[in-house]
């Protein structure tokens, strides 16, 4: 949608540059890129007409299922599952740039009383941001400038490394001095980033970051509490950058932070968005919200009205049954056809209402490309022509859905002005065994166990002998979730490992809860996880932010494996193009649309993903959901703000 990319540039923005993930329906999510799914696209609303019965009035609560579970991180920079992810919306606030309704970005205009740009003669740029000094934490203390300073230096700062976080949320890569301060070798002081006064900060961008399509992205900061997360510190600037003071020590935040259950990780009490987590259970997986009384508002002046939310954990086969009987009110994005099909015919009846949506998103397989046999580009193609993906998407969606070839949705602008020349480009993998044979056979996986030529009708798996001599074979272990809650990862396992087996692969599943299969997708530290990693293919599904995070997610730096590359890959060919697409000059749509057409050619050639299916977001709730109106980019984590119960 050009609307949207006009809008961007219009305005000072900024973004949470990491992707949520999901166990969609059966396929769970994670947050990604831009925007995605089948048919329409616009919103859809389809409550009853008045003939509909008025549902009885009950507490202002409303319940919410997902089949995404939750896991114990509420704090970014561990996990990042979709269902997490919008509690995140919902507990953090007071981005300095917010993104609006109408998918655009602005200074928040409850945050920021001025602000101004400059480009200085060494070619970095400065941005000098004043906030209102009536911002306050929802146990009514004061918010200041040192909150949000200390929010960006936690996150980069050696001490947070030590709680193993990551940094997903920053900007701070692309500010003077951020090398020195990452390193642990400028005595906790960061030099692009200046305390002007207790309401005013700058941060200045490095040249090499600029020119950027996204540039005033950069501006925005947000708070996070100092004196909860590390109480005796304080910010200072001596007039050449700010400085962590106090005891900031590892010591410190493993008892701030990681404490489990209390940490701040786990539990953080002292928040600043519309609502503050009240209780977490992660027996059953549920989180219960409640109004923070001292919030200021959205963007746009508004305040929560619903006063209680509570997220549980459903599962497929029985949510619409929980969701009719009243146990919960909202049915977080159906995707799964048969379950789509059955909620539309309760809202013809007059029992449920829905809105519909075209997904920020879609499902995947996704590959760890740094070791075993996933590692080689043909092997992860073989894999694609094994799948019959049009018949998958058939099954799977009953018509919500469509297929795509590289990480984008349907919907956005970039596809839609180039549809011709991603048609021609694109490789869509379509199914034949025999052309799986061939690239396999083409890259070298041409013997047997014994190091023997491989005989099909005798021999069972595929072998490729190595730089070192030793053989490899075609054994791929497949991480998912549990086939009876997720209808992809059951339908990927009718559908996927005999026709690999006829290539001459074999596909080995395990099934772990969605907080292990993250863990282990992002090899985070501490967890289910343990080196050396294991599994070469995840089925889940990935939500798109409206800016790319191409650059960080195709890094050749190793510093952003895990958190951003989580397909651990690493070709320099496709690190340029992102590059390349991420320096276009701002508002040079038309180049940024070839360079984007560029990135996905050759994304669509390396393959770290398999894509499955774009499809459409089904939302089903009570009738005594009111005013609730999502849209791709603007998921439950941000409407609830704005939707009132009967």
């Amino acid at each position: 949608m050009k609307k949207i990319l006009a809008m961007l540039l219009a305005a000072a923005m900024t973004a949470t540059m990491a992707v949520s993930l999901t166990a969609c329906n059966g396929d769970s999510d994670v947050s990604s890129v831009s925007s995605g799914s089948a048919s329409s696209e616009d919103t859809t609303s389809s409550a009853p007409e008045s003939s509909e019965p008025e549902a009885p009035a009950g507490e202002n609560k409303v319940v919410i299922g997902s089949d995404t579970e939750l896991d114990a991180n509420m704090m970014a920079g561990w996990t990042n599952g979709a269902t997490n992810a919008n509690i995140r919306h919902l507990l953090f606030g007071y981005d300095a740039v917010a993104w609006t309704r109408d998918q655009g970005y602005i200074f928040n205009p409850q945050v920021v009383k001025e602000e101004s740009s400059v480009v200085n003669e060494d070619g970095t740029k400065t941005y000098t941001v004043t906030i209102h000094d009536d911002l306050v934490w929802n146990d009514g203390t004061p918010i200041t400038v040192k909150d949000y300073i200390f929010a960006t230096m936690l996150y980069v700062s050696p001490e947070f490394r030590s709680t193993d976080g990551g940094d997903t949320v920053s900007n701070a890569n692309k500010y003077v001095g951020y090398k020195a301060y990452f390193d642990g070798t400028s005595d906790k002081k960061f030099t692009g980033i200046r305390m002007i006064d207790d309401y005013t900060y700058s941060v200045t961008i490095v040249a090499e970051e600029l020119p950027y399509f996204f540039d005033t992205t950069y501006a925005s900061l947000w708070p996070l509490p100092m004196s909860v997360i590390a109480p005796g510190c304080d910010i200072v600037d001596d007039g050449t950058g700010a400085q962590i003071t106090g005891e900031f020590t590892n010591e410190l935040l493993a008892e701030t932070i990681n404490t489990v259950g209390t940490g701040y990780r786990y539990m953080p009490k002292v928040t600043c968005g519309p609502y503050q987590l009240t209780a977490y259970n992660d027996g059953d997986k549920q989180a219960t919200l409640t109004i923070n009384p001292n919030f200021k508002g959205t963007y746009d002046g508004v305040k929560p009205s619903i006063e209680t939310i509570v997220v549980k954990k459903t599962v497929p086969a029985t949510s619409m049954d929980e969701l009719l009987a009243g146990s919960v009110d909202m049915l977080d994005a159906t995707l799964d056809g048969p379950q789509i099909e059955n909620g539309l015919d309760h809202v013809e009846a007059g029992e449920i209402s829905y809105v519909s949506y075209d997904r920020a998103g879609y499902g995947q397989i996704q590959f760890s490309c740094d070791f075993g046999p996933t590692q080689f580009p043909e092997v992860r193609q073989a894999i694609a022509y094994c799948l019959d993906r049009d018949n998958f998407v058939k099954q799977f969606t009953l018509g919500h859905g469509s297929v795509v070839n590289g990480p984008y949705g349907l919907s956005q602008w970039e596809y839609k002005d180039n549809k011709a020349a991603l048609d021609e480009r694109l490789n869509p993998y379509t199914y034949n065994v025999d052309t799986a044979k061939q690239v396999l056979i083409d890259g070298g996986w041409t013997l047997n166990a014994d190091g023997n030529d491989f005989v099909e009708g005798t021999d069972t798996v595929r072998y490729k002998k190595l730089d070192d001599s030793s053989l490899m074979g075609l054994e791929i272990e497949w991480l998912a979730t549990p086939t009876d809650e997720n209808p992809v990862a059951a339908l990927l396992s009718q559908m996927l490992p005999s026709e690999m087996e006829k290539a001459g692969m074999k596909l080995n599943m395990t099934t772990v809860e969605f907080s292990v299969l993250l863990e282990n997708l992002y090899r985070t530290p501490g967890g289910a996880y343990s080196d050396p990693p294991k599994y070469h293919m995840f089925n889940l599904a990935t939500g798109f932010v409206p800016i790319p995070d191409f650059k960080y997610s195709f890094s050749m730096d190793p510093q952003y494996d895990g958190d951003w590359n989580n397909n651990f890959l690493h070709d320099q060919q496709l690190a340029d193009l992102a590059n390349t697409l991420m320096a276009t000059p701002s508002g040079d749509n038309e180049k940024w649309s070839e360079n984007w057409v560029n990135f996905m050619d050759r994304w669509n050639q390396l393959l770290p993903n398999i894509p499955l299916y774009a499809n459409i977001y089904h939302v089903f709730m009570s009738n005594r959901v009111q005013n609730y109106n999502p849209n791709p980019d603007w998921e439950w984590g941000y409407e609830l703000v704005y939707a009132s119960m009967k």
